[in-house]
């Protein structure tokens, strides 16, 4: 597949979401549902009424036969099929150049012309060829309705309004980043089930997923707003709740997958000297500042590797003698400081930032002085291993300059 039909691909698809939230987001009742990957792309159910909705994402300018002519084809076969359904059927599908209100009508005869094909030079109508009737077609057509789909911002930004609208959001941002992120989540998750009953949700459960007051973002959503952005976000997200404040004590934990990375644009030891640079420089930073906690998960050689990194750029650590015999009364330790003249600010400290390994973490967890603040970076789920105030998990950063990022934009 071409990176351009790869694109169109996953566009259709989040296309596809977003009319999926959109519809969930203007059902009447609480006890509507929608089930997704149904009888077609969506189907909605409510007391009075039962629709199915194919939703097509289209590439092409205008609106022509033969790109309407598959899903029709399975909504009429399905429909002949299940002569006493009562169900409704909805083409959505959006063209370049087409706009809502512009839809041809779609009559016996128009419907007969989109049935009919050549296929090997030879001409096949399919109504023909499955012995459809006339009587059939025209109960179809009163069953059967063709809709201009909205362009993919212009659709995307409703889904957004409708949101900031039903959650009270101040902003947009937070209509985005927290609620739309949480509803795209929710409808990736059911339409990856196996069963059907499983992929139905009502709107009361759709909100009450929404509304979990914490961003859960997943791939889908980086994938649709950049790394970039992601990185962005979730920095905004730890400045608005002030966890980064120098004075609050914070761990910092670092997968495996990162600390392997290539981190040539920014290594180890000057990501270290940066993050006491931004927090913790002598002679700067505040007399209630604390010097930030760094967990590395790492083997033995490696995390040797990284401290004689940093002893070479004259960092002074306090890791409690891990690799000698792990003292917590040591590590726990508040540094030993210096004040200006004045008093307001450290001139000198025993130490600029605490370092150990996740196996020595985990061997002396209830040893350790709980943090205020965790931020967890690792694609593995990193447990509340405290009873902290603050809990961040982030799970889409690659790079130790992606790390920094977050902890400094």
């Amino acid at each position: 597949m071409t990176t351009r039909a790869a694109d169109a691909t996953i566009k259709g698809y989040y296309y596809q979401f977003d009319t999926t939230i959109l519809k969930l987001l203007e059902l009447t009742s609480d006890t509507d549902s929608i089930t997704i990957e149904g009888i077609e792309d969506i189907d909605i159910n409510t007391a009075t009424d039962s629709t199915t909705i194919q939703c097509k994402y289209l590439s092409k300018l205008r609106f022509t036969n033969s790109a309407v002519r598959e899903p029709i084809i399975l909504m009429l076969d399905h429909f002949v099929a299940n002569p006493t359904n009562q169900l409704n059927y909805v083409l959505y599908a959006h063209f370049e150049n087409e706009k809502q209100g512009n839809e041809p009508k779609i009559d016996i005869v128009k419907l007969k012309e989109i049935l009919t094909y050549t296929q090997d030079k030879v001409v096949k109508q399919h109504h023909i060829d499955k012995k459809i009737t006339d009587t059939q077609l025209d109960a179809f057509l009163k069953k059967f309705d063709f809709v201009f789909g909205k362009e993919f911002s212009i659709q995307q930004n409703e889904v957004l309004q409708k949101l900031k609208t039903q959650f009270s959001c101040s902003s947009d941002f937070e209509a985005d980043t927290l609620y739309y992120n949480n509803a795209l989540r929710i409808v990736i998750d059911k339409a990856i089930k196996k069963q059907k009953k499983q992929r139905e949700i009502t709107k009361r459960n759709f909100i009450k997923g929404i509304d979990t007051k914490k961003s859960l973002f997943n791939e889908w959503f980086i994938k649709l707003r950049s790394k970039k952005e992601y990185i962005k976000t979730i920095s905004q997200n730890l400045k608005s709740t002030r966890a980064l404040e120098a004075s609050r004590a914070k761990i910092v934990f670092i997968g495996k997958e990162i600390i392997e990375a290539n981190n040539i644009e920014l290594p180890i030891e000057t990501f270290v000297e940066n993050l006491i640079t931004k927090y913790y420089k002598l002679s700067s930073a505040l007399r209630d500042a604390k010097p930030i906690t760094i967990i590395l998960e790492c083997d033995e050689s490696t995390l040797k590797e990284i401290k004689r990194k940093l002893i070479n750029s004259c960092i002074v650590f306090n890791d409690g003698f891990e690799h000698i015999h792990f003292s917590s009364l040591i590590f726990n330790a508040k540094p030993i400081i210096t004040k200006s003249s004045n008093g307001t600010k450290i001139i000198n400290s025993s130490y600029l930032i605490k370092l150990i390994s996740k196996n020595t973490l985990d061997s002396n967890l209830a040893d350790i002085e709980a943090p205020t603040v965790f931020i967890s970076f690792s694609k593995n789920d990193v447990s509340k291993q405290f009873t902290t105030r603050q809990f961040f998990d982030f799970k889409y950063c690659e790079t130790l300059k992606d790390i920094f990022q977050v902890l400094t934009k």
